[in-house]
């Protein structure tokens, strides 16, 4: 939870717990692949974010072909972030010629499944 001053008030700014999965072109050297990881979670952090966790998934077979690509390389990022700073993220990802595709979705904490909240 951060706190910030707006227009004479304090007010609380909750930080959600989001999942990025992401799709590089599987033809691009994972040196590019690293920086680019790199780069993406440099952006997280000086938004005030936090990595939480990384995996590598590796190289999959697509079901369909994504940018006339069969296949491609798959990572899942774990971060939590203050939701107005997610927006900009997006943009930065979209920008980026090696994310054949990408999916960012707020992750449900185990008591916010238990009491239907959604990490707000």
């Amino acid at each position: 939870m951060t706190i910030k001053w707006l227009e004479g008030k304090i007010i609380k700014v909750m930080n959600r717990t989001y999942e990025l999965v992401l799709i590089l072109d599987p033809e691009v050297k994972e040196a590019e692949q690293e920086k680019l990881l790199t780069k993406i979670k440099k952006q997280i952090t000086d938004s005030e974010g936090k990595i939480v966790e990384t995996k590598q998934w590796g190289r999959k077979e697509l079901a369909y072909p994504l940018a006339k690509k069969r296949a491609g390389v798959f990572y899942i990022l774990n971060f939590g972030l203050s939701a107005e700073r997610v927006s900009p993220l997006k943009q930065k990802i979209q920008l980026e010629d090696t994310v054949l595709r990408f999916l960012l979705v707020v992750k449900e904490t185990p008591s916010a499944k238990a009491t239907g909240d959604r990490g707000r």
